[in-house]
């Protein structure tokens, strides 16, 4: 049995396997479990089959095992496979989708991340998920206060600083004991969850450090340890983008298009992608933005120039991001150091 192109529907327990022949005919169409899916190409490795499946979670497994058998390993974005799938939606019809899909040219394929990379992406998603507890927590915090006529000013900092100068001292605030009692709850959670956060930092500085793809984007205006390793376990290979506007497309930075009969129209960013390695590139570039005049950069003198043209800040903020993802690529790209004066 000769195949052209197989297609897997990725499931946690059962995976659905269409393959098609080299005359574009289904020739296997099978259920495996994992164990037996991974024998099926196991005795198969001398064939170095082509595989495709979904960006999904547990791809970047499977990606690896069929790798290490010798197998030509594809991964597909949902968006490339969509317009493949036939009108009744079923795990058959899905996986015969990806088979056709990976056949098409002008499909985008996603790499397959190292296990670094996922380490990475792991942490950065628990420390994403911490992130939002801790401020959960202060936002419960200051909307249980404000009923007590205790307004905090606003601020992480300042909101520190207050529960450990005047909220837990007896006999600045006048509150009752089963209220003091509960928020003292409340900030020994804040506190161990700030302490879990300030470890993952710890742990990404360490990496960032150490890397040299993380070193070679640190010197980059807007870009931290945060951004760099974040940036880093997106972006399983650079090669995957022919230019940096690739990169600053699959980063969500370039603006959707509403083009038709030879009109150009151009709207707001697409913001397709990666949100949270967005979000932190357009936190990033804020700071630059309003730190631009302490450091001498072409990054900062094209700040000023949007200024003088009236642009508003969040335009500026933006346009510089998608400066800094072309510039990513760049460093990348072409293994050369940034220059903040030739930038």
């Amino acid at each position: 049995m000769t195949f052209k192109q197989i297609g897997i529907d990725i499931g946690k327990n059962s995976f659905h396997v269409v393959g098609l022949g080299t005359d574009g005919d289904i020739v296997l169409r099978k259920q495996f479990t994992r164990s037996r899916l991974l024998a099926f190409f196991g005795d198969r490795r001398r064939e170095c089959l082509r595989v495709a499946f979904e960006t999904c979670s547990g791809a970047h497994w499977l990606a690896h095992q069929l790798i290490a058998m010798g197998h030509d390993v594809k991964l597909l974005t949902p968006e490339s496979v969509r317009p493949f799938a036939k009108a009744q939606k079923n795990d058959w019809n899905d996986a015969l989708a990806i088979a056709e899909a990976a056949q098409r040219p002008g499909r985008h394929a996603v790499g397959v991340k190292s296990e670094e990379q996922l380490d990475m992406q792991a942490l950065h998603r628990v420390r994403q998920r911490l992130v939002t507890a801790r401020t959960s927590i202060i936002n419960q915090l200051r909307g249980l206060l404000r009923e007590r006529g205790l307004v905090i000013p606003s601020g992480r900092a300042r909101f520190e600083r207050y529960i450990q100068t005047e909220l837990m001292e007896v006999g600045k605030v006048d509150l009752s004991a089963v209220s003091r009692a509960l928020f003292e709850t409340l900030i020994a959670e804040y506190t161990m969850i700030d302490a879990r956060v300030s470890k993952i930092d710890d742990e990404l500085e360490a990496f960032a450090k150490s890397n040299p793809v993380c070193r070679a984007l640190l010197p980059i205006p807007g870009i931290g340890v945060i951004v760099a390793t974040a940036l880093y376990s997106a972006v399983a290979n650079i090669s995957d983008f022919r230019t940096g506007r690739d990169l600053a497309a699959f980063l969500g930075l370039v603006p959707r298009q509403r083009s038709t009969g030879g009109k150009t129209i151009l709207l707001g960013i697409s913001k397709r992608g990666n949100t949270y390695v967005r979000t932190l590139m357009i936190h990033g570039m804020r700071s630059a933005f309003y730190n631009r005049k302490k450091r001498e950069s072409r990054m900062a003198e094209f700040m000023e120039r949007l200024c003088a043209r009236g642009m508003h800040t969040n335009k500026i903020v933006v346009a510089s991001a998608n400066k800094v993802a072309r510039i990513v690529w760049a460093v990348l790209s072409r293994n050369k150091p940034f220059q903040p004066i030739a930038a």
